[in-house]
């Protein structure tokens, strides 16, 4: 049975360390938008934060709810929630939201426009060591053993390097091969999305409960970049269904700081969403 992902204190939520640790990680320099999943709390969380601590200038958009930088202070359940609008700057009509995240950039504007957010990010019901995630289902097709929701916005990870994160750690979500691609990764390694999607990058992390992992240079293989406090790399080879590549030495993932978490409490999250929200490890 599956167990919840616990970050060896009460002090803070796993899915609120997620949420510090993914809203670190927009920093950087450049125009930058913000997104993820439709159901991803956490992703919509760690924008919201990011705006606020290390990246003011970064675009949130919340495509389900067709709107951008929204203000709100208690979390919404996810990218489609129409309290995504409280506070925003704008609204478009769903097929603006299509369109430009099919060119890869900002309703209304060229592709040049687009940069994805360390913040966001897109789950799957499978991921493989390439980063490619499966949102349509388990088993041969017509008879399928399990059927996902859709393709919905993941194949806009063709047209920016659109990152991936999921909330439950184990083999059968990270697997070696996914049943079907319904949002692209590094394909299958190597220059293969290069050569398909016209230079385009892949993704550049997945994080998951228990780790962080990222791609190695030439192969884009899946390689573990950092642990969680309370897991260790033995956690997570045990509960990846593929064989990530694994350095040396691997870093302990930082923890919250007091401030960060002050300001994810009281300027994000006032309603406690992350605190309750589940995370898991294992069948």
């Amino acid at each position: 049975m599956a167990e919840l992902a616990y970050p060896g204190t009460d002090k803070y939520s796993m899915a609120e360390f997620v949420t510090i640790m993914l809203a670190r990680q927009a920093g950087g320099e450049g125009e930058c938008t913000g997104g993820g999943g439709a159901n991803q709390a956490v992703s919509l969380a760690a924008n919201r934060l990011a705006q606020i601590t290390v990246r003011p200038d970064l675009w949130l958009f919340t495509g389900g709810a067709g709107v951008y930088n929204g203000k709100f202070d208690t979390l919404p359940i996810g990218t489609w929630d129409p309290r995504c609008g409280h506070g925003a700057e704008c609204k478009i009509y769903i097929a603006d939201v299509v369109d430009g995240g099919t060119r890869g950039g900002r309703s209304g504007q060229g592709s040049s426009r687009m940069k994805a957010a360390g913040s966001g990010g897109f789950g799957g019901i499978q991921v493989d060591k390439y980063g490619n995630i499966n949102m349509i289902g388990i088993g041969p097709h017509p008879k399928l053993k399990v059927r996902g929701p859709g393709t919905v916005g993941t194949i806009w990870m063709g047209s920016a390097p659109s990152n991936v994160y999921v909330e439950h750690h184990w083999k059968r979500v990270f697997v070696d091969k996914c049943d079907y691609i319904s949002g692209p990764g590094w394909l299958e390694g190597g220059d293969s999305r290069h050569k398909l999607l016209n230079g385009r990058d892949g993704p550049t992390y997945i994080w998951s409960p228990i780790c962080v992992f990222d791609f190695t240079e030439d192969e884009h293989r899946a390689r573990i970049a950092s642990v969680h406090p309370g897991y260790t790399v033995k956690d997570v080879l045990d509960n990846t269904g593929f064989e990530p590549v694994v350095p040396k030495d691997v870093p302990q993932t930082t923890p919250p700081t007091d401030w960060e978490l002050n300001v994810l409490r009281t300027q994000v999250d006032r309603n406690g969403v992350l605190r309750k929200r589940r995370m898991t490890v294992g069948n």
